[in-house]
């Protein structure tokens, strides 16, 4: 599933990446090419954006550990290699374990031809009933996707 507002893979967000994230066995991968239009210095991709993809796929190995939507609680993403524009990328993350309140999430960001270019982890918590609501209306389902309606509440 996407939504249709999210800067990672919203549909109908035109300044995002419009991404789209797959389950592979009990990882969540997303693979992307990186525009130059997230550089942060000339010809390097902004820290920021790649802490945002990877929060992108620590959430959904979350939602898949739990079964429901989450919220990032705190992460960390440590900057290995500077990441160049027109990079094909796969962004990966599978939950650690932990519980019902929190679990534990651990991502990379692997280029093409192998490089290791980011690395992060983080706590993540169930998303309360009343603050999903707003969910329902920005989620957008496809044909293919995982049907992830009733962990939403949808």
């Amino acid at each position: 599933p996407w939504s249709r507002s999210c800067f990672v893979c919203g549909e109908a967000n035109e300044d995002g990446l419009r991404a789209r994230s797959y389950q592979v066995g009990e990882a969540v991968e997303l693979p992307f090419t990186t525009e130059e239009r997230f550089a942060g210095w000339a010809g390097v991709i902004h820290g920021g954006l790649v802490a945002t993809v990877l929060d992108e796929v620590m959430t959904w190995a979350a939602i898949l550990d739990l079964q429901r939507p989450c919220y990032a609680a705190e992460f960390t993403v440590r900057l290995l290699s500077p990441l160049g524009p027109g990079t094909a990328c796969v962004a990966r993350a599978r939950a650690q374990g932990g519980g019902r309140r929190l679990v534990q999430t651990q991502a990379e960001l692997q280029g093409g031809d192998g490089t290791l270019y980011a690395r992060g982890g983080g706590r993540y918590m169930p998303v309360p009933p009343d603050a999903a609501r707003h969910l329902r209306e920005d989620f957008v389902h496809g044909e293919g996707c995982l049907d992830v309606r009733e962990w939403f509440g949808l």
